[in-house]
């Protein structure tokens, strides 16, 4: 055993070796040129991969010494036992301390090596690659150096225990398999975005390149950590029997803090790409959301916080301070000095446009990430100063709130809008409609009853969100239409095919209006109660009718399972019968009690939610947690969607060349065109951009070696004002020759 911990340890070390060999071979390349260059991008490769090798060892051994139950080592005694399901003992690998930042490590050497073996291809962004891949091999150093000294996974006890602690009951659900891949996915792959940013601050080159060339990588990681968030949120709504799915546990803000800055920048980066405009704001952003996902690190990993879901005391706490001081430090500096550089191509022209409509956003998404950061850390710096100051789920949502109302509002007007300026004229021919729809929502809910302040606004603003968007897609396919020739189905198809990145954002707009709608609808309208029943009797909630109708006990391979039958009654008639339960577990966890198993009938309308919380020894009487709560499943829903969206917008495609800046002009063109046909853009603002996207995609042909006319005639095909459309060609990039 010793020899495996030996191997374990190396692993690690060799992990730290190869990174700070990637670190340094690249940070020297960044000045070299020519053969020198290659021969150190040669070397980084090797370390990078080497790296990745390491951890793949690491994680490897740890995993084995898991589903083998060596408990000889500590971390295996810590978190499994000979009882824990197969499936669990693999899930304990991040289902601890050690475990997770080794998850962290594997993920972080994985991307660097996939960066350093398949480079962009887009030429702007090549001279940018030797810094990108410095950042994050020091990165992956940071943690490796962690994994060696602080919080070493191959540590051994001096005498091996006969069974292990087991895995936190808690944690014994299929959430909790991918909850923490798909966070930690999210976290890690954040810092490609971020290495990008400061290789263009390090070599001063702040224009479109780092954007363009790590869009998708944003996406993926925004993607990832939306499904952490949401898998987590599912996991406390079924598993912790308290009846609701978010709290602003301070681990959960953990979370939400670089996935509001992280949404922040998908925005503004569209705004540099396409107008070279909001370039500080997106370094900034960048930096804040890495800087986020280390301080997410830090709260969950070393004990600081109280939470449910974070782990003791630890170490390691010291490391990540001084590891995010530094780095908070130096990108401070590093933006302080490259202020010139980061200065807009052009002056943003009025705030009444799509850039400035992206600007507001971006404001509201900071107060809201500033607002849970302060409550958040609130009660870790107020004993510096006095006594320590807490606030709980209120603070959060009387103060997220009214932000989030703005942001949804904003939502709903942003997409009408026209870039360089929109007319409040034109505003108010494309709000009608979907003012008009919200305007009878509105009515329909004064008719139905509901008098909340909080749950009327809310539901108003998220489907004048979605209203709003669902009008300019119809806008679009029309205009489409009437460019192609085309039916208004196949000119949506063609839409959506050609256009995967706008309207897949748009798909994630209504996806998170129906979120919303699921948030208003269950925080203003849910009812509980805890009652006490003896067998046969009943309890009375919210129209619902909850009868104890008998226990049963039995004695399962992982442990000893109670279950409760309660039949639920709507008007005299059986709706469902539900069987909550509790499992006391068979190994080690049992000394923590046991935990409940929820019974849940989940509906489009309504949940019926029933928790065991309690019963005899005779089991003649038991305690229950009752809930209903409306439109639960609308969250569900909507998060499904926007994990779709996400990746239909990620989805590759053949034409789409990262490289090929014909390709995105054109593309920008034939939007610009959707755009003036639906009547949001005024007809100078028309050919100005016009001109500006013909000039970008014939300068880009001219280079490929093309023909640059080849670029009027893509023009001519979408059907201009002032010449015949042409009558169904489909746009499509003009190659070399073409």
């Amino acid at each position: 055993m010793a020899l495996w911990a030996l191997a374990g340890e190396l692993s690690v070390w060799l992990v730290a070796a190869a990174t700070a060999a990637s670190l340094f071979a690249n940070a020297v390349g960044a000045h070299r040129s020519g053969a020198a260059l290659d021969r150190l991008l040669s070397l980084g490769r090797g370390a990078a991969t080497a790296a990745f090798l390491g951890a793949v060892l690491a994680s490897g051994l740890l995993l084995l010494a898991l589903v083998s139950d060596r408990f000889q080592f500590a971390y295996v005694a810590g978190h499994s036992s000979r009882t824990t399901p197969f499936v669990y003992k693999i899930g304990a690998f991040w289902g601890g301390q050690e475990g997770s930042l080794l998850l962290w490590l594997l993920l972080a050497t994985f991307f660097t090596a996939w960066l350093a073996l398949r480079p962009p291809r887009d030429r702007d962004a090549r001279p940018l690659l030797p810094w990108a891949l410095s950042a994050l091999s020091a990165t992956s150093l940071f943690f490796a150096l962690v994994l060696a000294f602080a919080a070493p996974p191959f540590r051994l006890l001096p005498e091996a225990p006969p069974d292990g602690l087991g895995l936190n009951s808690l944690l014994r659900d299929p959430s909790m398999l991918l909850h923490p891949l798909a966070l930690y996915t999210g976290f890690v792959g954040f810092s490609v975005p971020f290495a990008f940013a400061v290789a263009g601050l390090l070599s001063g080159q702040t224009g479109p390149a780092w954007v363009r060339v790590t869009r998708r990588w944003g996406l993926f990681a925004w993607a990832a950590l939306s499904l952490g968030i949401l898998m987590g949120a599912n996991w406390s709504y079924h598993v912790l029997g308290w009846g609701g799915y978010w709290a602003f546990d301070p681990v959960e803000n953990a979370a939400l803090l670089p996935w509001l800055t992280g949404t922040a920048y998908l925005h503004t980066s569209v705004v540099q790409e396409k107008r070279g405009l909001l370039k500080a704001w997106n370094a900034a952003l960048v930096a804040a959301t890495y800087l986020l996902t280390i301080l997410g690190t830090f709260l969950t990993r070393s004990g600081i916080v109280t939470s449910v879901h974070s782990f003791a005391q630890s170490p390691i706490g010291a490391w990540f301070l001084a590891y995010l001081g530094l780095a908070a430090a130096g990108l401070v500096l590093l933006l302080s000095a490259r202020r010139e550089a980061l200065r807009d191509e052009r002056p943003l022209e009025t705030y009444v446009s799509k850039e400035g409509s992206f600007l507001l956003n971006n404001v509201v998404f900071l107060s809201l990430a500033f607002t849970v950061l302060f409550g958040t850390l609130l009660p870790l710096v107020s004993p510096i100063w006095g006594p320590t100051v807490t606030v709980g789920e209120p603070y959060f949502t009387r103060t997220t709130g009214p932000l989030f109302a703005v942001l949804f509002a904003l939502m709903g007007v942003g997409p009408l809008l026209a870039w360089r300026r929109a007319s409040w004229r034109e505003i108010r021919a494309h709000l009608a409609v979907p003012a008009l729809a919200t305007f009878a929502l509105a009515a329909f809910l004064a008719a139905a009853g509901v008098r909340q302040p909080g749950a009327f606004l809310g539901f108003t603003l998220a489907f004048f969100a979605i209203a709003a968007v669902l009008f300019d897609v119809a806008l679009a396919v029309r205009a489409r239409a009437e460019l192609t020739g085309e039916g208004l189905v196949a000119a949506a198809i063609g839409l959506f095919a050609r256009h995967p990145r706008r309207y897949g954002g748009y798909l994630v707009h209504v996806a998170v209006g129906l979120v919303a709608i699921g948030v208003v609808g269950s925080l203003n309208f849910a009812r509980s109660a805890t009652v006490a029943l003896p067998l046969g009797g009943t309890a009375e909630v919210a129209g619902y009718s909850f009868q104890f109708d008998g226990m049963s006990r039995d004695p399962t391979p992982y442990g000893l399972r109670t279950v409760a039958r309660v039949d639920v009654f709507r008007d005299g008639r059986l709706v469902r019968t539900l069987l909550p339960g509790q499992m006391l577990p068979a190994d080690a966890q049992a000394q923590m009690g046991p935990t409940a198993e929820i019974a849940i009938a989940r509906g489009f309308t309504r949940d019926l939610y029933v928790v065991l919380a309690g019963y005899d020894d005779g089991l003649s009487t038991a305690g229950f947690r009752i809930y209903v709560n409306p439109l639960v499943d609308w969250i569900w829903a909507g998060g499904a969607l926007l994990i779709l969206a996400s990746l239909y917008s990620l989805w590759p495609r053949a034409r789409e060349r990262e490289a090929d800046q014909a390709a995105r002009a054109l593309a920008a063109w034939a939007e610009l065109e959707y755009d003036f046909r639906a009547g949001k853009i005024a007809r100078p603002d028309y050919l100005a951009l016009r001109a500006e996207y013909e000039k970008l995609a014939e300068a880009a042909i001219r280079a490929a070696g093309g023909r640059p006319e080849a670029a009027r005639a893509v023009g001519w095909r979408l059907g201009r004002p002032e010449e015949p459309a042409g009558g169904g060609e489909e746009l499509e990039p003009p190659g070399p020759g073409r």
